[in-house]
């Protein structure tokens, strides 16, 4: 009776995130640009939220935003630190949009309106819960402080499902089949339990 994901297993519909598209609407600045979300993690025992990082990862981004002449919008999650959220504003300044606070309608929307998305390492359940977009998905990686194989493994089925790239890769627009295994699971289950 064991059942294998190849994501881990989540709370997020497709309904809600079509639902909330227009939440961040009031937030985002009005003009041309295609929009870019980071979604942000925190720290573990694996993976450090220093300045030196955070600062790697949104120079390689930066890079990526000005070639496009894309919008950046910034979702911290409960784990982010106060102090990353700050030096996302001061990095990025008033023509990006971050948002400062944990705010689920703000995911939502970002994960809806969004045309590629940038998710931190640290984070499994966030980088399945944007591969339920089908979108272009970029991981932004951090040095580990240990042995991080579990996290390794995983990003290498995503990727081998054609579903992520690492932030700093040479870009292009791809696609992948939407990865919902919540639902397929509960089917699963439900025939188990009717059968």
């Amino acid at each position: 009776n064991v059942i294998s994901t190849k994501g881990a297993i989540h709370y997020l519909t497709d309904e809600e995130i079509i639902k909330n598209k227009d939440y961040l609407s009031s937030f985002i600045k009005k003009d041309h640009r295609k929009i870019c979300s980071l979604i942000l993690g925190g720290p573990t025992k694996y993976y450090d939220y220093s300045s030196e990082n955070m600062k790697n990862i949104f120079s390689i981004l930066n890079n990526l935003l000005k070639k496009n002449d894309l919008q950046l919008v910034v979702i911290p999650s409960m784990r982010t630190p106060k102090n990353s959220i700050d030096y996302a504003k001061k990095y990025f300044g008033e023509n990006h949009t971050i948002i400062d606070n944990v705010d689920k309608k703000a995911y939502l929307s970002a994960l809806s309106i969004s045309n590629s998305i940038v998710v931190t390492c640290d984070s499994s359940s966030m980088i399945s819960e944007a591969a339920l977009t089908g979108k272009p998905i970029y991981v932004a990686n951090i040095l580990p402080r240990k042995n991080d194989k579990r996290f390794q493994e995983f990003r290498n089925l995503f990727r081998e499902l054609n579903i992520i790239r690492n932030l700093g890769e040479e870009e292009e627009n791809w696609s992948y089949q939407k990865l919902d295994e919540t639902n397929r699971v509960a089917n699963i289950i439900k025939q188990k339990i009717n059968s």
